[in-house]
């Protein structure tokens, strides 16, 4: 069976089939240009699993180029499922974003600021943050979208500010 269909048989809950994958392709040249052009699939499963996995292989300390950010940055604006998006939301963080790709990606966060899904809001505000840590001319604005968020309805946005927060000296919340 090749990689795209054992991705179509992710049922969006049990990552245990997605751990064996993972140790399987770890190590594979090419794996992650392969899985972000899966990512790009209008299927949801495989955009899950594909993102899932991309996450994984960040996770193991496995480092995107330059041009492997700009397609995960790419990639976000055109997810359609929620998990997939909050997979490469959560890679953010360990990205050096280009400096041409500062102003879109800011668009695409500040959007998934306002979504229904708390986690991709929780997740949006950190990206926030991450682009503001990397450029300081965008602090004190994102302070103000921080210290506005800490009244959002969900606890896990709330949670998120607050580790933030504690995590980038230069965050100043005020109520």
């Amino acid at each position: 069976m090749n990689l795209i269909d054992e991705l179509g048989k992710f049922d969006g809950k049990r990552t245990a089939p997605l751990d064996k994958i993972a140790q399987r392709i770890l190590h594979r040249k090419g794996i992650v240009n392969e899985l972000i052009a899966f990512a790009q699939s209008n299927d949801i499963k495989i955009q899950s699993a594909a993102t899932w996995l991309l996450k994984n292989l960040n996770e193991q300390r496995n480092l995107f180029s330059e041009a492997q950010t700009v397609d995960l940055i790419d990639l976000l604006s055109n997810l359609n499922h929620w998990d997939a998006k909050l997979h490469v939301l959560q890679i953010l963080p360990s990205l050096t974003i280009p400096s041409q790709h500062f102003d879109p990606l800011q668009r695409n966060l500040k959007a998934n600021t306002q979504s229904e899904n708390k986690l991709l809001r929780a997740w949006s505000f950190n990206g926030l943050a991450v682009l503001a840590d990397q450029r300081s001319t965008s602090r004190s604005e994102v302070n103000r979208i921080l210290s506005g968020a800490q009244n959002d309805p969900a606890a896990s946005v709330r949670a998120r500010i607050r580790q933030i927060s504690k995590s980038l000296d230069w965050i100043i919340l005020t109520n």
